[in-house]
């Protein structure tokens, strides 16, 4: 499960860093092909560690059992 979820991850992460890379990359000017790497560090890092803040799935918030 948590292969999974990490998997699902990486995908939003490559799909945030593309859309934020739109229009930054390839023309005159424009950024190094290093910025897009690093880009993608910092998305990736920034949605595990919010993955990791997420309630465990199974429990309701507000609710004690």
């Amino acid at each position: 499960m948590a292969r999974e979820i990490d998997m699902q991850l990486f995908e939003h992460a490559v799909n945030v860093t593309a859309t934020a890379l739109r229009g930054a990359m390839g023309g005159e000017g424009s950024q190094p092909p290093a910025y897009a790497a690093d880009l993608f560090r910092q998305v990736w890092a920034a949605l595990k560690e919010a993955a990791e803040e997420l309630p465990e799935r199974g429990s309701r918030a507000g609710f004690s059992g």
